[in-house]
């Protein structure tokens, strides 16, 4: 009988081990860890059965690699947030029109330069204002472990606040892309106020819907108990439950229009992910699958069609 509750402690701690190891590689985003992520990247890795951002990514980084070498000329004003839980978030302003605000939210373990250099085109030639975050934990932004899109949607919330006591009654959107992209989904039912569009590029339904789909294209292991045990290890440490915010319910409960973007070929975030968040979309909608497109990849594989549908969102077009 010892010998059994013995062996029985020994594999309940090693499951809440593996359990805490997989919420560590997930949530855990330190200094130590930042730094030039594409020189990091393997060639030979790129658009391989095993890299997540197939089957576009080398196209991608090449494309994007010009935008952002533009990116890092502009002329930003850099703003900080307090967020609720007292962390100082920053967030680079490029000013234009102080009546069209569009706030971007980048992606998990991402950068406003990797996922808004080239799209931020689209803003430069409207003349908009736009606000480019660094989400928690990066870049400037402080904080040890990613919001993933649960904290991120409190912390947008934070940002809208700043621009309608900056600007006098502005129309303000967000936009986000991957991890921003479900960020500014889970918005979408906290009637922000002067919030007037969401544009969702790729963005997961919900934490519980792709720490799933990761679990099993990554680890290769059941969820039960491992992803159980990491959404355990988060409820202690960082108070974000897998739960809380579900894409579908958010979109049952919103008037903001919503522009739904997503590759068809997206192994990363699957496109279904979009489609059922559109069809459970209840205000003004358009969604945009977009052919022999992997993850993030929309405006390069798509550009005018990206822009139109955007600027229709922007003009108030969306029925």
């Amino acid at each position: 009988m010892i010998w059994f509750l013995i062996i029985l402690i020994v594999i309940l701690l090693l499951a809440l081990a593996v359990g805490y190891y997989i919420f560590n590689s997930v949530f855990l985003y330190n200094d130590q860890m930042k730094g030039d992520k594409e020189s990091a990247i393997d060639p030979s890795s790129i658009d391989s059965d095993t890299d997540m951002m197939r089957p576009t990514a080398a196209r991608y980084y090449a494309f994007r690699a010009p935008y952002i070498d533009e990116f890092e000329k502009l002329d930003l004003k850099e703003l900080t947030v307090r967020s609720f839980d007292n962390l100082t978030l920053y967030g680079y302003l490029l000013e234009g029109d102080p009546k069209e605000v569009v706030i971007c939210v980048h992606g998990y373990k991402s950068s406003m330069q990797e996922d808004f250099a080239d799209r931020l085109e689209i803003y430069r030639k409207r003349g908009s204002t736009v606000l480019l975050l660094n989400d928690r934990a990066h870049g400037k932004s402080e904080g040890t472990y990613l919001g993933f899109s649960e904290h991120d949607r409190r912390d947008v919330a934070k940002w809208v606040d700043l621009i309608n006591e900056m600007y006098d009654d502005p129309k303000i959107y967000l936009h986000g892309v991957s991890m921003g992209g479900a960020t500014v989904i889970h918005c979408s039912n906290m009637k922000l106020k002067n919030v007037c569009g969401i544009i969702d590029d790729c963005g997961f339904d919900s934490i519980i819907g792709i720490s799933k789909h990761l679990m099993n294209d990554i680890y290769h292991m059941p969820y039960f108990p491992f992803g159980y045990l990491a959404w355990l290890w988060s409820i202690i440490i960082t108070g974000i439950s897998f739960n809380t915010s579900m894409g579908e319910e958010c979109v049952k409960d919103t008037d903001v229009p919503i522009l739904f973007i997503h590759g068809k070929e997206d192994n990363y975030v699957p496109c279904e992910m979009s489609k059922k968040m559109y069809e459970a979309c209840v205000s003004p909608k358009e969604l945009h699958l977009i052919d022999g497109c992997g993850h993030a990849a929309a405006y390069m594989m798509a550009t005018e069609e990206y822009t139109a549908a955007v600027n229709r969102l922007l003009d108030g077009e969306f029925k």
